[in-house]
């Protein structure tokens, strides 16, 4: 059972409502756009992205320390609103022709939103805000610097800061709960399960990113098993042969599997979040299991077509 996510949905259903209503605020034809954008996300909608840890960061630090339910509502709302911001921004910037520019306004009108929830939950004098501030430069330097490095060998925690905006639960969870001391242990262990998060993520969208040169943690996987350079030209036939044929997908899962055994050796208990990580992890190793079921009865079928025409 998903306890991650069971103990909390009439939570989401509360702030997805909230967030819908805020929305229909807007002024129009914002406030349909708005609505249209947020219920690509929204959990309740069939075939929605469903963007986790997002949600769900504020109400599983619970297993850290005590807050109000209409805090933790407060900061998931928040989270939401900042998610739909930089998954604009995200937009924006992979067009070529400019087709989302409508949104730029919608995208003020949401970080008005979130921002308006931040002021009201930490003073001007907080600390959250230079953590907040640090979130936002390490987004940027990872969206814009990613294809010019190697992240996922050289420094892989930096392949979750292109979601750390996230962390502003997290960080702000633990200073209202007079807990900063955990801020850099609690960061870990969210950037790590991040990096999972996109490990997964990036095995779905593998030949799409091949397509468009976008940076992908299974690509770079592969890129270095067979001692790529940059400028090395990998192919879908390369890579379906490693992943197919020579069982690929083991290795990185096996990686997201040292990732688990991290963060159990933490000294903080997250249960939650763990438990997510811990899903995260089982995907990646019954996609590797998957394959090697689908190539055994493609041997199968092969043998018994020889049968056939024996006799």
């Amino acid at each position: 059972m998903k306890t991650w996510l069971t103990k909390h949905e009439m939570s989401l259903g509360r702030v997805f409502e909230a967030v819908t209503e805020r929305v229909r605020q807007y002024p129009a034809p914002l406030d349909q756009l708005g609505l249209s954008y947020a219920a690509k996300f929204d959990v309740g909608q069939e075939g929605s992205s469903k963007n986790y840890v997002c949600y769900l960061l504020p109400y599983w630090m619970e297993d850290v320390g005590e807050l109000s339910s209409e805090t933790q509502d407060k900061l998931a709302i928040a989270n939401i609103f900042i998610m739909l911001y930089y998954f604009i921004q995200d937009d924006i910037m992979d067009s070529s022709k400019g087709e989302h520019r409508e949104k730029l306004p919608l995208a003020n009108l949401f970080q008005m939103d979130y921002m308006a929830i931040y002021r009201e939950l930490f003073p001007a004098f907080s600390p959250f805000w230079s953590y907040y501030e640090t979130y936002v430069c390490e987004w940027a330097d990872s969206v814009t610097n990613e294809g010019s490095r190697d992240d996922f060998f050289d420094d892989k925690l930096r392949i979750a800061r292109k979601a750390s905006p996230v962390k502003n639960a997290s960080t702000g969870a633990l200073l209202l709960t007079g807990q900063a001391h955990l801020i850099p242990e609690v960061t870990a262990a969210v950037e790590l399960s991040l990096v999972t998060l996109q490990m997964l993520d990036d095995y779905a969208d593998w030949e799409e990113d091949l397509e468009e040169g976008s940076y992908n943690c299974l690509l770079a996987s592969i890129r270095r098993k067979l001692n790529f350079s940059r400028i090395d030209t990998l192919t879908v036939e390369a890579v379906k042969h490693e992943l197919y044929v020579l069982d690929h997908a083991d290795v990185y899962s096996e990686i997201a599997a040292a990732h688990h055994e991290n963060l159990h050796h933490m000294s903080i208990h997250m249960d939650q979040l763990y438990e997510f990580h811990e899903s995260l992890v089982r995907n990646l190793q019954n996609i590797s299991q998957e394959i090697k079921e689908q190539r055994k009865q493609l041997l199968l079928g092969g043998f018994f077509h020889f049968m056939s025409k024996s006799v």
